[in-house]
């Protein structure tokens, strides 16, 4: 039997753990400042998540050391597979963009400790399923912040500025959809569950308040893929536990009335969105019409998505095992895209640059290959054996719960714009693992002791320093590039912060290439020509095209500037920045006297 002792340390350790799960899932996803949007660090609640993150892993970390016990959960070897693999391709393969590429590192690295760390609390089954809750109410209180930003005339200036428009914090409503979708199957599992019986009937109408706001916003957000994950993993979840739902038909019922209400109630809502008739129409157009990039009159999203696919099989078939290399997406896919446009005139083209080929798989099959896809069918492939090792109706239940967040992450980057999905996933998934644990004993030696516990410290503390200059370096970008602050000695916060480096670095171009224009300044021209030629080498940037561009053209270096308009052109034919840029440097031309030289007229203008 344990000591007295051990079973206080022990319940020490799991009320520390439990308060930073609560302040990580209902505190941090509120944190709103102003930002430039974007994806990853650049949105504020990452950074505090990532807080939260650092000091649960410290914890994890800290009571292994005091104890000399590790908690090995199921899909161990695979998470240290995934990780490694990852991890070797960017030694290995060369990589274009080194710090994109160790933030995504860390960013896996701490997705994978965070998986170890939490396996280290041992926890009794209602207080595992109070964790579950936990994250329900998150999706919860994600769902009134939705319903605010449509309801409310003025918004709270804690909350991201979408009037109209369900958002949350995440600022784009899909995310949102996915989120609270997952929130919407896990809460109706957490109904079905034998211990909803004996919890008291606020714990029960707290689910179904749940219940209730998600559906509402997985309906008002408009988001096709939401409303797929959320009606796949209703099904999904239904099949797997029938029996548990007959056994609790009092609260199943409760839970199906919730459902049909909020999901009326919710059609009269105005959201511009367009809510669950965009939905069904966006459905609709998938169904009636055909995919082929070669047929005119499609929908835009559907054909757009379709030519991304298309060419990313291609750009997989042409270097199936390494793949192009760590971070060189941006740059096979624009090129790829010049061709695949003179292949497929009438094709409906994303416009706009793309960063993601909106398919995880796809992204690491480009860029990693085979090698990279090993790992995470690996991973795949350990968590559906701890699926059917668990037994089909709690199992099928967990992979329920997943569908959303792994649906959208076929079909967009969640994992890249909010990291809150990557944690939740990374719970959901060690929800799974926890129930297969292997307990190893360590004998650690003092020197490694202190090493540990050094580390087991300094990762919440770097984490929170890093993560609050981040959040500091968000705030001079904002007043530098939106408020127009003439102080441009702000960006030097910016500056020394890896990770917002080169946006800072963006921001001095933008005031070179505006300094030489305005004043004719070759040396400042020639300056950013540099900077500019070696931003586009990984990064097909449309304004940093159109910069160097006009610097080209103000240095009379016209056939130049015209190569690399055309090559401009020629990647994003659709987009209305270029066509209005193309359109200024025509007039240009004109008042020049050298339009006849550079521009060929059709008979039809």
């Amino acid at each position: 039997m344990e000591s007295i002792a051990n079973q206080q340390t022990e319940r020490r350790f799991n009320i520390a753990f439990i308060s930073l799960f609560f302040i990580l899932f209902l505190v941090t996803p509120s944190y709103y400042q102003d930002n430039p949007g974007g994806e990853g660090l650049f949105l504020p609640f990452n950074n505090v998540v990532w807080i939260a993150v650092c000091f649960i892993i410290g914890l994890g970390l800290l009571k292994v050391i005091h104890t000399g016990k590790i908690h090995l959960p199921g899909m161990a070897k695979s998470m240290l597979f995934f990780l490694i693999t990852t991890t070797l391709l960017g030694i290995i393969t060369s990589v274009a963009t080194p710090v994109d590429w160790l933030f995504r590192s860390l960013a896996i690295w701490g997705g994978v400790l965070f998986f170890f760390a939490i396996a280290q609390f041992r926890l009794e089954r209602p207080w595992q399923e109070n964790l579950l809750i936990i994250v329900a109410v998150s999706t919860g209180i994600q769902s009134i912040y939705g319903l605010i930003q449509i309801l409310a005339e003025k918004l709270p200036t804690w909350l991201p500025q979408t009037p109209g428009v369900p958002m949350g914090i995440f600022q784009q409503a899909n995310l949102l959809a996915s989120y609270t979708a997952t929130g919407l199957i896990l809460s109706c599992f957490l109904i079905t569950l034998p211990s909803i019986r004996r919890r008291s009937f606020a714990t029960a109408l707290l689910i179904l308040i749940v219940i209730a706001l998600t559906t509402s916003t997985v309906i008002t957000t408009g988001s096709r893929g939401g409303l797929l994950g959320a009606l796949a993993g209703l099904l999904l979840l239904t099949g797997c536990r029938y029996q548990q739902i007959w056994n609790n038909r009092k609260y199943s019922v409760a839970a199906l009335l919730v459902i049909l209400l909020s999901t009326v109630g919710s059609l009269n809502i105005p959201s511009k969105t367009g809510g669950l008739a965009f939905s069904i129409s966006k459905f609709n157009t998938m169904v009636d019409n055909d995919t082929s990039p070669n047929l005119q009159g499609l929908p835009p999203a559907g054909t757009a998505r379709y030519a991304i696919y298309e060419s990313s099989m291609e750009l997989i078939a042409e270097k199936p095992i390494w793949g192009y290399g760590i971070g060189q997406f941006q740059r096979v896919w624009h090129e790829k895209k010049i061709e695949y446009i003179r292949q497929n005139p009438n094709a409906n083209i994303l416009p706009v640059r793309l960063s993601h080929p909106h398919n995880e798989l796809f992204y690491w099959a480009i860029e990693g290959g085979l090698v990279a896809l090993s790992g995470i069918l690996t991973m795949i492939g350990a968590f559906l054996w701890c699926c059917w090792k668990i037994g089909w109706q709690r199992g099928g239940a967990y992979l329920a719960v997943l569908l959303p967040i792994t649906l959208h992450s076929q079909i967009e980057l969640p994992f890249y714009i909010s990291h809150l999905h990557w944690i939740l996933f990374i719970v959901l998934v060690g929800a799974v693992a926890q129930h297969q644990i292997k307990l190893v004993c360590v004998r650690i030696s003092s020197a490694f002791k202190v090493l540990a516990l050094t580390i087991s410290l300094a990762i919440p503390v770097i984490g929170s320093t890093f993560f609050t200059h981040g959040l500091l370096s968000i705030n001079r970008i904002v007043l530098i590039q939106f408020n127009k602050v003439k102080d441009f000695n702000l960006l030097q916060l910016a500056s020394n912060n890896l990770y917002f480096s080169q946006r800072a670095t963006l921001i001095q171009m933008q005031v070179l290439l505006h300094l030489g224009l305005k004043e004719s300044n070759f040396k400042l021209l020639q300056k950013y020509e540099i900077i500019a030629k070696e931003y586009l080498a990984t990064i097909p940037d449309t304004a940093i095209y159109s910069g160097l561009i006009s610097a080209l053209h103000k240095m009379k270096r016209y056939d130049e500037s015209h190569h690399v308009l055309a090559r401009l052109i020629s990647m994003y034919p659709t987009s209305p920045e270029v066509v209005k840029f193309q359109g200024q440097i025509m007039a240009l031309d004109k008042k020049l006297g050298i339009f006849d030289k550079y521009w060929k007229i059709t008979p039809d203008g």
